[in-house]
């Protein structure tokens, strides 16, 4: 049996229009205000005098290294934490050392901050001078 021109493109019709009701829709698998979620999480700590804002991956997979910064703000330290670093953010640079003290103990599992970012500990590298 010989199939028509005719009922060649009907036959084809009909089997796109079967592949457009079966295919997943993109939009109703794409969450509302993706943009909006940011990939990178912000804590802040007070300790031993020394504050600061740490912005970091929001999922901590391997050793990220420490970035120690008192010029910049919350869109820079964002930024590097997009790509990948955990940035401490302080409010006097004189207090560097202290800071960089602080997150060696963490990096060792102990010290002030091993309570609230517990997280961190195995995942962050101290650069040492």
């Amino acid at each position: 049996m010989a199939i028509g021109p005719g009922r060649i493109g009907g036959l084809l019709a009909l089997v796109v229009f079967a592949m457009v009701l079966t295919a997943q829709s993109t939009a109703a698998t794409t969450p509302p205000h993706a943009d909006d979620v940011p990939a990178v999480m912000r804590m802040e700590y007070r300790e031993n005098g020394l504050t600061a804002a740490v912005h970091a991956p929001r999922t901590l997979v391997g050793e990220r290294k420490l970035v120690l910064s008192f010029r910049g703000g919350d869109a820079y330290a964002e930024e590097l934490a997009r790509q990948g670093f955990v940035v401490v953010l302080v409010d006097d640079r004189l207090a560097l050392d202290g800071h960089r003290d602080l997150w060696r103990e963490l990096a060792r599992g102990g010290g002030p901050l091993v309570e609230r970012f517990s997280g961190f500990v195995g995942h962050v590298v101290v650069a040492e001078p």
